[in-house]
Formats: C-alpha cells, sequence, structure tokens
C-alpha cells in the first residue's frame, strides 16, 4: 500500500513538472514555405516572422473548379485573381498590415526550438539559420540530419510566451504560500521546550 502511494506522489510531482517546463512555450506548424525563410542562406536578422497554424480555409484551385459548375468558374477566377483589398484604418496606423490574416505571426531567432515533421510522423531537430533546403533535400549538419524534401510536411516552432511563465511561476508561489498557511492553521498546538 505504501508503494502505490508513493508511486503516485511521484508520478503527480512529475506531471506537474512537466506542464511547468511546458506551459512557458507556444507550438506552432509551418508550412515548407515558411521553413524556407529560416534557412541558412537567407539573410541574418536577429528576428525573423514566419507565418504558422495557418487555417486551411482556401482550397487548392483544381478542387475549387470541380465543384463549381457554369458561371461560377468565372467568378472563382475573378476572386483569385482579385487584389487582397486593406482599409483605411489599418493603412493609415502606420503598423504594418499582416500580410496573412488567416495566420499567427511568430517571431523566431536563433534561440528558438525547430523540429521538422515529415510525412511518415518523426520529428528532426534543427538549429534556425543552419540547415540548406535544396531542390531536393533537407541538411542540417548540427544534428547530422539528411531528409528528402519530398518527405518534408513542415516544421513545429516554439516561442516563449512571457504571459505564460508569469502564470505558472505565480501559480506556483501560490500554490507553495498556500501549503505554508495550510500547515501552520492546521497543525496541532505545540508547547515546545520545558
Amino acid at each position: 500500500m505504501m508503494k502505490r502511494t508513493l508511486i503516485r506522489r511521484t508520478a503527480a510531482l512529475a506531471a506537474v513538472a512537466m506542464i511547468t517546463q511546458t506551459a512557458c512555450y507556444n507550438t506552432y506548424f509551418i508550412e515548407k514555405d515558411e521553413l524556407r525563410k529560416l534557412e541558412a542562406s537567407v539573410d541574418i536578422e536577429e528576428v525573423v516572422v514566419v507565418y504558422g497554424d495557418c487555417a486551411s480555409t482556401a482550397a487548392p484551385a483544381e478542387a475549387r473548379l470541380g465543384r463549381l459548375d457554369g458561371t461560377m468558374w468565372a467568378q472563382a477566377d475573378a476572386a483569385d485573381t482579385a487584389a487582397p483589398a486593406t482599409s483605411d484604418a489599418t493603412a493609415t496606423t502606420g503598423e504594418p498590415v499582416n500580410p496573412r490574416p488567416e495566420c499567427s505571426p511568430v517571431n523566431i531567432s536563433a534561440a528558438n526550438t525547430v523540429k521538422v515533421l515529415t510525412v511518415d510522423g518523426s520529428e528532426w531537430r534543427v538549429t534556425p539559420f543552419n540547415f540548406i533546403m535544396s531542390q531536393s533535400q533537407l541538411v542540417s549538419p548540427d544534428y547530422d540530419v539528411l531528409l528528402p524534401l519530398s518527405q518534408v510536411e513542415g516544421a513545429e516552432v516554439r516561442e516563449f510566451s512571457t504571459w505564460k511563465t508569469v502564470a505558472t511561476a505565480s501559480g506556483a508561489t501560490l500554490v507553495t504560500v498556500g501549503l505554508f498557511v495550510a500547515i501552520s492553521l492546521l497543525a496541532p498546538a505545540d508547547e515546545g521546550f520545558q
């Protein structure tokens, strides 16, 4: 019985430790084209913006044309070639307009973690700005990775989250203070040394 209690407590502590380590990051999936922005041949900047977790709202042109008939083809073609409209409010504020509003912008530096995901589900770690994507393969000398580009599906990037880190630290502090208060209130009265 004592052994089971010890195992349960150890598992609970391991789960809490795992949650506090992963809660400090946001994870995004980026497509192969966005991954190209992070290879060694690009100009190294302090931070590069890539777009991740894009909503796949736009179906390929062949799939859309297969579902349309008659005059709807012309409307679909006109919608594909129309330039995206920008509102006056976003153009006059001086802030950069997000060219891909269906995606989340992610700031990537050399300190971020990047895992290349393949079609078969395997993950390969690469260092941003230190790998090469040719026409046929992806090469990362840091981790001895050589993958056919046809097998690369995209990548998973992790970005540090300030608010999650603050929430995790605050939660751990509140739990610790709460435990001390509970122990002091629930402890039996002690007469001390006599």
